[in-house]
Protein backbone atom coordinates (compact mmCIF):
# COMPACT_ATOMS: atom_id res chain seq x y z
CA UNK A 1 0.00 0.00 0.00
CA UNK A 2 1.43 3.87 -1.01
CA UNK A 3 0.86 5.24 2.41
CA UNK A 4 2.82 1.76 3.98
CA UNK A 5 5.64 2.76 1.69
CA UNK A 6 5.49 6.48 2.43
CA UNK A 7 5.22 6.24 5.79
CA UNK A 8 8.41 3.73 6.03
CA UNK A 9 10.63 5.74 3.67
CA UNK A 10 10.04 8.10 6.47
CA UNK A 11 10.84 5.98 8.92
CA UNK A 12 14.07 5.45 6.99
CA UNK A 13 13.98 9.01 6.09
CA UNK A 14 15.17 9.67 9.77
CA UNK A 15 17.33 6.53 10.26
CA UNK A 16 19.68 7.53 7.77
CA UNK A 17 20.11 10.77 9.56
CA UNK A 18 20.82 9.17 12.75
CA UNK A 19 23.34 7.02 10.81
CA UNK A 20 24.70 9.98 9.01
CA UNK A 21 24.79 8.69 5.82
CA UNK A 22 23.91 11.54 3.57
CA UNK A 23 24.64 9.89 -0.03
CA UNK A 24 21.75 7.59 0.68
CA UNK A 25 19.25 9.72 2.23
CA UNK A 26 19.98 11.89 -0.48
CA UNK A 27 18.68 9.33 -3.21
CA UNK A 28 15.30 9.24 -0.77
CA UNK A 29 14.28 12.71 -2.82
CA UNK A 30 13.33 13.74 -6.12
CA UNK A 31 14.94 15.02 -8.82
CA UNK A 32 13.25 18.69 -8.70
CA UNK A 33 11.91 17.85 -4.62
CA UNK A 34 12.19 21.15 -2.70
CA UNK A 35 12.49 21.52 1.11
CA UNK A 36 10.60 24.35 3.03
CA UNK A 37 11.53 25.89 6.70
CA UNK A 38 8.47 27.91 7.59
CA UNK A 39 10.07 30.30 9.20
CA UNK A 40 13.65 30.52 7.68
CA UNK A 41 16.18 33.02 8.42
CA UNK A 42 19.92 33.92 7.49
CA UNK A 43 19.79 30.58 9.70
CA UNK A 44 18.06 27.94 7.89
CA UNK A 45 17.39 29.38 4.11
CA UNK A 46 13.30 29.05 3.51
CA UNK A 47 13.53 27.10 0.42
CA UNK A 48 16.10 24.69 -0.85
CA UNK A 49 14.85 23.59 -4.58
CA UNK A 50 16.11 20.39 -6.46
CA UNK A 51 17.60 16.78 -4.92
CA UNK A 52 21.40 18.19 -5.29
CA UNK A 53 20.88 21.39 -3.42
CA UNK A 54 19.15 19.68 -0.40
CA UNK A 55 21.74 16.96 -0.46
CA UNK A 56 25.00 19.56 -0.66
CA UNK A 57 22.78 21.22 2.22
CA UNK A 58 22.85 18.64 4.72
CA UNK A 59 26.32 17.23 3.68
CA UNK A 60 27.84 18.35 6.59
CA UNK A 61 26.19 17.43 9.25
CA UNK A 62 27.52 14.55 10.57
CA UNK A 63 30.78 16.40 11.11
CA UNK A 64 28.61 18.79 13.51
CA UNK A 65 27.64 15.91 15.78
CA UNK A 66 28.67 13.16 17.94
CA UNK A 67 25.44 11.17 17.73
CA UNK A 68 21.77 11.98 16.00
CA UNK A 69 18.42 10.13 17.42
CA UNK A 70 14.99 11.24 16.17
CA UNK A 71 12.40 9.33 17.84
CA UNK A 72 9.12 9.02 16.04
CA UNK A 73 6.26 10.47 18.25
CA UNK A 74 3.31 9.94 15.69
CA UNK A 75 2.72 9.29 12.19
CA UNK A 76 -0.18 10.85 10.20
CA UNK A 77 -0.66 9.65 6.77
CA UNK A 78 -3.03 10.39 3.79
CA UNK A 79 -2.57 9.48 0.05
CA UNK A 80 1.08 11.22 -0.89
CA UNK A 81 1.17 12.93 2.29
CA UNK A 82 3.35 11.85 5.52
CA UNK A 83 3.13 14.03 8.65
CA UNK A 84 5.36 13.08 11.14
CA UNK A 85 6.02 14.54 14.89
CA UNK A 86 8.88 13.78 15.99
CA UNK A 87 12.15 14.99 18.71
CA UNK A 88 15.91 15.49 17.94
CA UNK A 89 17.79 13.97 21.09
CA UNK A 90 21.50 14.81 19.86
CA UNK A 91 24.70 15.21 21.17
CA UNK A 92 26.88 18.13 19.01
CA UNK A 93 30.85 17.60 18.65
CA UNK A 94 31.49 19.75 21.55
CA UNK A 95 29.05 17.48 23.95
CA UNK A 96 25.90 20.07 24.43
CA UNK A 97 22.72 18.37 23.97
CA UNK A 98 20.67 19.75 21.47
CA UNK A 99 16.92 18.88 21.98
CA UNK A 100 14.41 19.86 19.93
CA UNK A 101 10.68 18.82 18.52
CA UNK A 102 9.69 18.71 15.04
CA UNK A 103 6.60 18.23 13.13
CA UNK A 104 7.52 17.55 9.35
CA UNK A 105 5.06 17.34 6.29
CA UNK A 106 6.43 15.00 3.73
CA UNK A 107 4.99 15.02 0.06
CA UNK A 108 5.90 11.99 -2.13
CA UNK A 109 5.84 11.30 -5.79
CA UNK A 110 4.02 8.14 -7.45
CA UNK A 111 7.43 6.06 -7.47
CA UNK A 112 7.55 6.93 -4.00
CA UNK A 113 10.61 9.38 -3.24
CA UNK A 114 10.47 12.28 -1.20
CA UNK A 115 8.78 15.94 -3.38
CA UNK A 116 8.58 18.07 -0.79
CA UNK A 117 9.31 18.51 2.95
CA UNK A 118 8.18 21.10 5.12
CA UNK A 119 9.93 21.26 8.17
CA UNK A 120 8.83 22.79 11.56
CA UNK A 121 10.85 23.37 14.61
CA UNK A 122 11.83 26.03 17.17
CA UNK A 123 14.77 28.14 15.34
CA UNK A 124 15.49 30.01 18.62
CA UNK A 125 16.27 26.46 20.06
CA UNK A 126 18.29 26.03 17.31
CA UNK A 127 19.96 29.19 16.56
CA UNK A 128 21.06 29.16 20.45
CA UNK A 129 22.50 25.75 20.10
CA UNK A 130 24.65 26.76 17.38
CA UNK A 131 25.18 29.69 18.59
CA UNK A 132 24.04 31.88 15.81
CA UNK A 133 21.61 33.67 18.04
CA UNK A 134 21.11 34.92 21.82
CA UNK A 135 18.10 34.86 23.91
CA UNK A 136 17.49 37.13 27.46
CA UNK A 137 14.21 37.22 29.19
CA UNK A 138 13.39 40.15 31.17
CA UNK A 139 14.23 40.23 35.11
CA UNK A 140 11.00 40.12 36.64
Amino acid sequence: MTTDRNAETVRTFLRLLEEKDIDTWTGLWAEDAEQVYPFGTTMFPPRLASRQVIGERWQGLPKMFQSLSFPIRELWTDGDTVIARFDGECVMQDGADYRNSYISVFHFTADGLISSYWEYFDPIVAGVAFGLAKVSYPQS
